[in-house]
């Protein structure tokens, strides 16, 4: 089967991850040039996008709306773009369904995040800011919100507030695609936010259009972003798969997480609804959702081991990396049949991939080596650089009197964190859990095997994400 992706951006979840499940499942996959994406600030290029998607044979279009409407993720919540423009661009799925009515057509589409995008200190400080005065709007304190509004530039919320309405009608029209048979698949991501935000009501519209046009059984609405074009590559329609996930305790099922708006344990549901797996007890497959207790969750995963062929490990204490104690502890363990683990940014985009990676691996056509080389480096990202390294980065980028934004700002900083701080921490990591070990995943225990870390780098020059090649040999 072929696959065109029209990627939300060109960052490693939105690229490199998608090309990486694709190769796993065996899929042809077509992705635009990275130079047509735009970066980080710039926009991608819309109107030669299209074009491109429209030149295309595949059996599956995967599609971002937020590409293919605005630029990308981050141009979806600037101005520039009218709702007229964007509605425009969206229509060429109409032709795209014209030009090929057999194929699949999946789109993706984020309700948009609480607050604004942050690129600097000064947006960090307006990032606050409106994210302070949205908690209270929808908490009731009217008077303390009309307080931190008078703070903000003139103009500011109703500008605000014009852009959701934008993007409001934009996922409007989505349904409306589905609805008219020119899309067969819609998740309408709900990017990062909190409990009674701006979004409330627009999920109530889009939920309550999506059941009287009768297509919910096509339409998936819960906490996440950057995570679902990898799960669209993996969807497989009239396929079960049943898993058994487990939870360190109610705690984390009942829990919001940082960023999102519902109890972890519905979105947990309809990720899986969305790639048609079912909770069963009797799945030699078992993933762990750990994030209340350490021991707790040490105790669940040793239980979880011994009942269950392959093992999948979901780390959600914080957002954004790994909790380095329960790694540390987990590892110890010498567990064989761990067979993948993701803790990268929230925990439903950390859920998305790991869902993946699970369904991935019940293939008996995927290649371990490659399958292998995806868990080190979700290990080397999620785990050494978000959970430990970091923040050593960025205490570095602060001495030096650097910005965390653009940290090639300071000359030759980066490329010394990386050759002297990062790859020697990577070895010892490597050399201490998984060089000389024999894995249900792969046989690493012959000297032949060589790991080699063939690129770290700052894809967007910010320390909020990093991107990671592993190559076994």
């Amino acid at each position: 089967m072929k696959t065109v992706v029209v990627p939300m951006d060109e960052r490693p979840p939105n690229y490199q991850l998608v090309s990486m499940i694709a190769d796993l499942n065996g899929i042809e996959i077509e992705l635009p040039k990275k130079s047509l994406l735009g970066r980080y600030m710039k926009p991608g290029e819309c109107e030669e996008l299209i074009g491109w998607m429209l030149s295309r044979e595949a059996d599956r279009f995967i599609i971002s709306v937020d590409m293919l409407s605005y630029g990308g993720l981050i141009a979806s919540r600037e101005e520039g773009i009218s709702a007229e423009r964007a509605l425009e661009r969206l229509r060429s799925v109409r032709e795209l369904r014209r030009r090929f009515p057999n194929a699949e057509i999946f789109l993706s589409s984020i309700v948009r995040r609480a607050s604004v995008s942050v690129s600097s200190a000064g947006s960090k400080e307006l990032w606050t800011m409106l994210n302070k005065y949205l908690w209270l709007s929808g908490h009731g304190k009217a008077e303390e919100a009309e307080t931190v509004e008078d703070e903000l530039p003139r103009g500011f919320i109703s500008r605000y507030r014009e852009l959701r309405l934008r993007n409001h009608r934009v996922n409007k029209e989505c349904l409306r695609l589905v609805k008219d048979g020119c899309a067969d698949l819609l998740v309408l991501a709900q990017e990062d936010t909190f409990q009674h935000g701006p979004q409330e009501r627009e999920l109530d519209i889009l939920e309550g259009i999506a059941k009287d046009f009768d297509i919910e059984d096509k339409v998936f609405i819960h906490n996440g972003a950057d995570e679902v074009l990898q799960e669209m590559i993996c969807y497989r329609r009239d396929r079960e798969y049943p898993v058994d996930v487990i939870y360190d305790s109610p705690a984390t099922r009942d829990s919001i997480m940082d960023f999102e708006d519902r109890e972890f344990g519905k979105n947990v549901e309809s990720h899986m609804k969305l790639l048609e797996m079912r909770q069963s007890s009797d799945s030699t497959t078992g993933i762990l959702i750990a994030g209340t207790s350490t021991t707790d969750s040490i105790e669940a995963l040793k239980n979880l081991s011994k009942r269950k062929q392959r093992v999948f490990i979901l780390d959600v204490f914080y957002p954004n990396g790994s909790n380095p104690s329960f790694v540390e502890a987990y590892l110890g363990l010498g567990l064989k049949n761990v067979w993948g683990y993701s803790a990268w940014n929230t925990a439903s985009n950390s859920l998305g991939t790991l869902l993946s990676l699970a369904l991935t691996s019940g293939s008996c056509e995927v290649e371990k080596k490659a399958l292998a080389e995806f868990y080190i480096s979700r290990f080397l990202d999620d785990h050494l650089y978000q959970g430990v390294l970091r923040n050593t980065l960025e205490k570095i980028v602060d001495e030096s009197g650097g910005d965390v934004y653009n940290v090639s700002k300071s000359k030759g900083l980066f490329e010394s964190f990386r050759d002297d701080v990062f790859v020697p921490k990577a070895e010892e990591f490597l050399e201490r859990f998984i060089r000389g070990r024999k894995l249900d995943i792969y046989d690493f225990s012959s000297s032949k095997n060589r790991i080699s870390i063939e690129k770290f780098s700052l894809p967007w020059d910010r320390t909020f994400e990093c991107e990671i090649e592993v190559e076994i040999d």
